[in-house]
């Protein structure tokens, strides 16, 4: 995303919802507002949001409409997202997809859910894909490369009524299916010749055998990270089985890496084996797959010789080196976008306190959540670029001479890098010297703090 694109929310909106095709002139013009309401306040109820009661009731008509769904409204996005990662070249686009349950237990007015978690609650699935381009430090979020909410298989709710979830996104395949059907959707990749190699990354969920060979046909890369333990052919042409193969590898190379904390634990640092190689997995011996051609691929394993920590990754990339294991060890790790991505939609946004009346408006929701997500998750990004460039030549004036008057900062001529370090300090960054550099929940909070004091400078400038 462009910085100047960032700062200026009509013009950001435009680009987003500008091409949607809802049936009407009039209502891309209003999702085009909706989308300006929503960035300048992800978090505010949706009259907290709106300028007034008109304003509430046109987005309450909108989403009502048939004519506008989700794919529709997120469609311009995904066609500049695929369009971007088509334009690079010489290098490698990560398409990272996760799935997450979007969890409306609690709101037992909305009609059409389906069931979630261990079947007593209530929501809907969620299948994500991010384009990420893979450079060192700072990956280059691309945007939202395809989107599908979905719905479990309709069974009886508590007092044995069955469930009315809404049909259109009822899954009438597997559910593991959506791996494949979310490459598919965004199409054939470019050859090596013509573009960038594609690769999609996938967590334990997308370790399926038709998965892999739907995405190959296509020209696609995948980096699964391995839960079956199949049955392969070793380099040395005998049978085998990919897990036991993996753990009687030799290490080759070392990474150290840190662990973010999770659950209270701090971050950690961790010293790593790494081992590789050739291999290839047969299809299952039962199955609609059985009599599919066995895959060629490799394994990649790390682990913690003292610890519990280890990944067996399965890559259709080419590992002949170290420098290839390590760089795709890299690859899996920025895998935790997608997982910042959703805490975006549920935290940043408050998706899942959305109290609509039905799961169809809620969908249609999601289709302006979804893009302010990105947004969201992309502020980090932005804040770690061209740091050094001068400030002035891609902020307004206003809001460098608010943020400067606000922080009482003595020198006003602020490159990007001082710039987005006060950003975060509005947004409660201590900024000591332990402290890592600001995440996208503190720079998202000093950015709306710094907005609400920018619209309210403007306007008395205006009035004066």
């Amino acid at each position: 995303m462009k910085l100047k694109n960032f700062t200026d929310l009509n013009a950001w909106a435009v680009e987003q919802w500008g091409d949607a095709e809802l049936g009407d002139t009039r209502r891309t013009q209003r999702a085009i507002a909706i989308g300006v309401a929503i960035a300048a306040n992800p978090q505010g109820s949706l009259p907290d949001m709106m300028q007034g009661w008109n304003e509430i009731r046109a987005a309450y008509r909108l989403f009502a409409e048939d004519d506008v769904t989700h794919k529709a409204l997120i469609q311009p996005h995904i066609t500049e997202t695929k369009q971007s990662a088509t334009e690079i070249k010489s290098n490698v686009v990560l398409f990272i997809q996760d799935t997450t349950e979007l969890d409306y237990t609690h709101h037992r007015q909305v009609k059409g859910l389906g069931h979630i978690g261990d079947g007593k609650g209530r929501g809907m699935m969620l299948h994500t894909c991010l384009a990420v381009v893979p450079l060192p430090l700072n990956p280059q979020i691309l945007g939202l490369a395809g989107q599908i909410p979905w719905l479990r298989s309709q069974k009886k709710d508590n007092d044995n009524t069955l469930v009315e979830a809404l049909p259109e996104l009822l899954r009438t395949d597997g559910e593991g299916e959506i791996w494949a059907e979310m490459v598919e959707s965004i199409g054939t990749a470019p050859t090596p010749q013509t573009g960038s190699i594609w690769v999609s990354v996938g967590d334990r969920g997308s370790d399926i055998f038709s998965y892999l060979r739907r995405a190959k046909a296509l020209y696609w890369h995948c980096l699964v990270r391995v839960t079956q333990n199949r049955v392969i052919t070793k380099p040395d042409a005998t049978k085998g089985y990919l897990k036991a193969f993996a753990r009687s590898l030799q290490p080759m190379a070392e990474k150290t890496v840190v662990l973010r904390g999770r659950n209270g634990e701090p971050k950690r640092q961790v010293n790593l084996q790494v081992a590789w190689s050739q291999l290839t997995i047969q299809p299952p011996a039962i199955g609609c797959e059985r009599k599919q051609q066995p895959i060629d691929g490799w394994c990649i394993r790390c682990w913690e010789p003292e610890g519990d920590l280890e990944w067996i990754l399965f890559t259709t990339v080419a590992v002949n080196a170290r420098e290839d294991a390590l760089m795709q060890l890299d690859w899996y790790a920025t895998r935790w976008l997608i997982e910042e991505y959703h805490k975006c939609l549920k935290t940043g946004c408050a998706v899942e306190k959305r109290q609509l009346e039905s799961a169809s408006s809620l969908v249609r929701l999601l289709g302006f959540f979804a893009i302010v997500s990105v947004r969201l998750l992309q502020l980090r990004q932005l804040s770690r670029s061209n740091s050094q460039l001068k400030a002035h030549e891609y902020i307004p004036t206003i809001m460098l001479k608010v943020l400067v008057a606000r922080l009482g900062l003595t020198n006003c001529e602020l490159t990007l890098g001082e710039f987005f370090l006060a950003i975060a300090r509005l947004g409660g960054f201590l900024g000591r010297k332990s402290d890592d550099l600001p995440g996208w929940q503190t720079l998202w909070r000093g950015w709306l703090r710094l907005q609400d004091m920018c619209w309210a400078a403007d306007f008395i400038t205006q009035s004066v």
